[in-house]
């Protein structure tokens, strides 16, 4: 059988355990080569090609292990997931490196619109036992995959997940999510168009109220991506919070479509009147450091 061994009613409910759905036959057998091939270029073409071989026997929940942790993912409903299941050597290679490079004993690393939790995880997987993560996810079926994921791997002391929106003033807002791609959600204003895309309702609090329910004394990495929402996140934390508290590396999201980039676009020069010095920009993102 090529397809996840188990189907559960509700993949995140009490009754379904991790290793119900373990990818097995051309599945299991095209993960494994997307795999093998080391991140950068030409490798990436070629784990793109076992990828796409793969998508065709493997459809969601999928669990598989990653960074050593379990998680439950679902390749064909986001890109984001897809990405991290099948080349997790590739995506976000220029970040990670620069984020490996920062983390320290106590580290500290904050996910504004986590997702999956990729980054989280990720970083969770690197830092010593005094180090903490915060992750939040406004979409409530993320959320909950979120809290399955941190529940199976018993790291509830580590990792804080937080189900809200991040933005300018707290609140209740609705939430775009993109039916094919459930990894892009943004807030929309009242009134505000949305072209027939579904909205859900969120509650919706600061990136300050995200810090203090926390306990955070310091932020060590900072990252945001809220689909074009990024200033409403950083502007009103930076201009209220004492300097202890604001991050001392920041991973931005810069503008995937021309939406986010016109609302994004004079946050770089934003951040670096207030001292953040960028060190790279990829196609997503930014990545700063406060001098």
């Amino acid at each position: 059988m090529g397809r996840s061994e188990g189907r559960a009613a509700d993949p995140f409910g009490e009754g379904s355990a991790w290793g119900d759905c373990l990818p097995a036959g051309l599945g299991a057998f095209w993960l494994g080569v997307a795999r093998s091939f080391p991140g950068g270029w030409p490798w990436s073409r070629f784990a793109l090609l076992a990828r796409r071989a793969a998508r065709r026997h493997l459809s969601g929940p999928v669990d598989t292990r990653l960074w050593g942790h379990r998680l439950r993912l679902f390749p064909d409903r986001s890109i984001s997931e897809a990405r991290i299941l099948f080349l997790p050597r590739s995506w976000d290679r220029a970040e990670r490196r620069r984020i490996a490079r920062w983390i320290r004993p106590g580290f500290t690393f904050v996910d504004v619109g986590a997702n999956v939790g990729a980054y989280s995880f990720w970083i969770l997987s690197r830092i010593d036992g005094t180090g903490r993560v915060v992750t939040v996810e406004p979409n409530p079926d993320l959320a909950r995959q979120l809290r399955y994921n941190v529940h199976v791997n018993g790291v509830q002391d580590r990792m804080r997940a937080v189900q809200a929106a991040v933005g300018a003033a707290r609140g209740r807002g609705l939430l775009a999510v993109e039916t094919r791609n459930s990894g892009e959600g943004r807030l929309v204003g009242t009134g505000e168009a949305t072209d027939g895309t579904p909205t859900v309702p969120v509650r919706v609090v600061t990136l300050a109220d995200i810090v203090e329910e926390a306990g955070l004394d310091r932020i060590d990495c900072l990252k945001v991506d809220v689909e074009g929402g990024e200033a409403d996140v950083l502007r009103p934390f930076l201009h209220g919070a004492p300097r202890s508290l604001w991050p001392r590396h920041l991973v931005v999201e810069l503008g995937r479509g021309p939406l986010e980039a016109r609302r994004s676009a004079d946050l770089p020069t934003w951040l670096a009147e207030r001292g953040y010095r960028l060190e790279i920009r990829t196609r997503l993102n930014g990545v700063f450091s406060l001098a």
